[in-house]
């Protein structure tokens, strides 16, 4: 892990886990930082997570005040940020060397979408990884998997493959069935579970080619 993509991740990691302890906002990381620890090890500039800001009643106002307060930085403005989080309930914004991108998803308990369904979802069953030396919450294998399957795209099959690849005989096989018929992505999951090892030609059969 290069130096400043390091020093991002613990500058994130420690604000994090000081919200959680003093303000009880839960997270975990999802995306592409985990591909080295759960499926095929991939470059990535960003740095993917998920809190759950509205169950610890903290305002989207109040979390902006913190991210300021603990040397973040907007793309643009705070305000502009926020505005964008309302509508989207995702806050996108930099580190303090002002170099790494965060993507920060916001759980939201009332949208039914699939797509914001996997949040809340996850978050019972995240779980303590550790990664460049320092212990933090992650998204679970299985949740890794279904959240790439929910989102669709190439790059995202080709993840959720290669951690069912990896860690097939270890993952809680009757949860994913669950869960991947109630966010309606049981064909795709099927398809992975067929032992197809091409994500070109998975791809290919899930678009119907």
């Amino acid at each position: 892990m290069e130096v400043i993509y390091k020093n991002a991740f613990f500058q994130l990691i420690n604000f994090l886990e000081k919200m959680e302890k003093d303000k009880g906002i839960k997270y975990y990381l999802v995306g592409g930082i985990l591909t080295s620890i759960y499926s095929e090890t991939r470059s990535t500039h960003d740095i993917d997570f998920v809190v759950d800001l509205f169950s610890a009643n903290l305002s989207l106002n109040n979390y902006i005040s913190l991210l300021s307060e603990y040397e973040f930085f907007p793309f643009q403005d705070w305000i502009t940020t926020m505005n964008l989080a309302r509508q989207t309930k995702m806050l996108q914004y930099l580190d303090k060397q002002e170099r790494i991108n965060l993507d920060n998803y916001i759980i939201d308990k009332a949208d039914k979408s699939k797509y914001k369904r996997i949040g809340p979802i996850a978050l019972k069953r995240r779980v303590k990884v550790e990664f460049a030396d320092i212990k933090c919450w992650a998204t679970s294998k299985e949740d890794f998997i279904i959240s790439k399957l929910v989102l669709g795209g190439w790059q995202d099959y080709t993840d959720a493959l290669g951690c069912w690849m990896r860690f097939n005989d270890l993952l809680d096989i009757l949860y994913m069935n669950k869960i991947s018929k109630e966010l309606g992505v049981q064909k795709e999951y099927e398809l992975l579970k067929s032992g197809i090892d091409d994500p070109d030609d998975y791809f290919k059969q899930i678009n119907g080619y």
